[in-house]
């Protein structure tokens, strides 16, 4: 397969977290930014696509009020919804099924909150 190069930028954090992996695994950081591109780029190209689906989305640290605002405002997608305190930090779990398009607004407004660690899985689709 031919691999097509490019240049990132990334804060000094995130750059160390990486060189940090990678020094550990014993691989280089293109495998470890391409595996984690394609990963993330199929889970929410699953949103792009025009069909009903189910999915997970784990939240880590939201902000209360935020998150159950935004929560309230899609009740008709959400299936289930837990709320777990995990060694000092706030996890949520949220299982969802509708429309890509009604997930993808949903998921969106989520990403939009500050300071919290989010991913959406897709479980399943018609």
């Amino acid at each position: 397969m031919t691999k097509k190069r490019f240049g990132i930028s990334v804060e000094q954090r995130l750059y160390s977290k990486l060189d940090e992996v990678t020094k550990r695994l014993g691989v280089d950081r293109s495998t470890v930014v391409e595996e984690a591109l394609r990963n993330y780029l199929n889970d929410l190209s699953h949103l792009a696509e025009n069909h009903t689906c189910c999915g997970l989305i784990v939240v880590e640290n939201p902000d209360a009020v935020e998150m159950e605002r935004i929560l309230a405002g899609h009740k008709d997608v959400i299936m289930s919804y837990s709320h777990h305190h995990i060694g000092g930090r706030c996890v949520c779990t949220i299982v969802v099924w509708g429309s890509a398009e009604t997930l993808a607004s949903f998921y969106s407004k989520v990403s939009k909150i500050k300071g919290l660690n989010k991913r959406f899985i897709p479980l399943h689709s018609d």
